[in-house]
């Protein structure tokens, strides 16, 4: 190979990972931030009253 042909080849390379980066940031900058939303568990606060823990209590017995 002679240097032409040599420095065409490398032209041609570096033109492709230019295209190549340049896809692939276009491709980042486009895609979903987050493609699964996770939602957050609600709490629940509950309440026993005294009554009911003494009809179990009469239950069990």
């Amino acid at each position: 190979m002679n240097r032409k042909e040599v420095f065409l080849l490398s032209v041609g390379v570096f033109l492709t990972v230019i295209a190549w980066l340049v896809a692939d940031i276009y491709h980042a900058s486009t895609e979903d931030k987050i493609k699964i939303k996770i939602e957050l568990s609600q709490t629940y606060q509950y309440r026993i009253s005294k009554g009911l823990m003494e009809q179990l209590k009469n239950k069990t017995e």
